[in-house]
C-alpha cells in the first residue's frame, strides 16, 4: 500500500508541475489503487517473480512526457485511462500487483477481453509516445509490452477457474487480435 501512497504524492506534484486532465486522472487513479490496495482479498496463490514485474511496469516511467497533446490523442487517452480505472474498480478487492488468485472477475470490462487494465495502460502509454514520439519513449514502451505479456501469462496459469473463463472471453486484450 505503501508503494501507491509514494505514487500518489509523485503524480500530485507531477500535476501540479504539468496540470492536465491526463495527470490529474494519474492522480486519482494512484489515490483509487491504494485504497482498493488496503482492502484487497487475500491471496490463495501468487507469484513472486510477476510482483517484480508489476512494480517494473509501474515504475518505468516514460522518458520524456509531451508537452503538448493534440486533441485525438488527448481523447484517446482519457478513454484508456477511464477504461484503466473501469477494471480497477470492477476488480474491487481482487486487485493486486503480483499475479495472484484472489479470484476470478468476469463482469465488466473482463466481459470483452481478460485483461482490460492491460491494455488501458499500455493504450495510454502509447498515446504519449506518439504525441512525444523519439526512440526512446518507443524503446520503453515496448519493454512494458514485453513485461505486461510476461504478467498476463503468469497470472493465467495461477487463477482458478482461468480455464473456463477463456471458453467465455476469447480475447486477451485486443478484440479480434489476441
Amino acid at each position: 500500500m505503501l508503494f501507491f501512497i509514494i505514487a500518489t504524492a509523485f503524480s500530485v506534484l507531477a500535476a501540479f508541475g504539468e496540470p492536465t486532465l491526463l495527470a490529474w486522472m494519474a492522480v486519482l487513479h494512484n489515490a483509487l489503487l491504494a485504497s482498493i490496495y488496503s482492502m484487497r482479498r487475500p491471496a490463495k496463490n501468487r507469484n513472486r517473480t510477476g510482483l517484480w514485474l508489476g512494480l517494473i511496469a509501474a515504475l518505468i516511467p516514460m522518458v520524456s512526457y509531451p508537452s503538448k497533446i493534440p486533441l485525438p490523442l488527448t481523447i484517446f487517452g482519457i478513454l484508456s485511462y477511464l477504461l484503466i480505472l473501469w477494471s480497477v474498480i470492477v476488480l474491487g478487492k481482487s486487485f493486486g500487483i503480483a499475479p495472484a488468485d484472489r479470484g476470478l472477475v468476469t463482469n465488466g470490462p473482463y466481459k470483452w477481453v481478460r485483461h482490460p487494465m492491460y491494455m488501458g495502460e499500455l493504450a495510454y502509454r502509447c498515446s504519449l509516445v506518439a504525441a512525444g514520439l523519439n526512440l526512446t519513449n518507443l524503446v520503453v514502451v515496448v519493454i512494458l509490452i514485453i513485461i505486461q505479456i510476461w504478467r498476463i501469462k503468469l497470472e493465467e496459469k495461477i487463477i482458478e477457474g482461468y480455464d473456463q473463463y477463456t471458453k467465455c472471453t476469447r480475447w486477451r486484450m485486443i478484440p479480434f487480435v489476441w
